[in-house]
């Protein structure tokens, strides 16, 4: 013990992909959780009146919130698919082996699902506006104002 040196290189992580894993899976984590609370806070306004939860309702209806849940659907997809990456590699004996190989997989199914339910979310948005508006309403008009009331037609 007295001979024994102790040399510390500043930080015990070196920029590798399983520590950018690490914080990722982290922040996704407590941003899902602020969206859930968000959510509760959100559903909870009925109790103060119709009038302010379809205020709130209207906000849902603004093509930047559909972009907004886009961000949320690929959060919740990354952190669930991180998840069972980490799952296999603590699980199975080889995994640690396997990471990298694991880790290109994981992009490659998380690519593979983000892509088209990207793009079923914002053009099911378009379509929607569209369908709903008066005739002649454009992309850019369902951009810049909100939704109309999918209600009443």
């Amino acid at each position: 013990m007295l001979n024994q040196k102790i040399v510390s290189s500043g930080s015990v992580y070196k920029g590798r992909t399983g520590m950018w894993l690490y914080i990722f899976h982290r922040v996704t984590g407590v941003a899902l959780f602020g969206y859930l609370l968000l959510h509760i806070i959100s559903t909870a306004l009925i109790l103060l009146g119709p009038e302010v939860y379809e205020g709130a309702e209207a906000i849902y209806k603004n093509f930047y919130f559909r972009l907004g849940e886009v961000g949320l659907m690929a959060a919740v997809l990354a952190h669930a698919i991180n998840g069972l990456r980490i799952i296999t590699v603590d699980l199975w004996s080889r995994g640690s082996e396997y990471q990298k190989r694991l880790n290109f997989v994981s992009l490659l199914i998380f690519i593979s699902v983000f892509i088209p339910t990207t793009y079923k979310m914002i053009s099911s948005y378009f379509e929607l506006c569209i369908e709903k508006s008066s005739p002649g309403t454009t992309v850019i008009d369902c951009m810049t104002r909100p939704l109309p009331d999918w209600k009443s037609k």
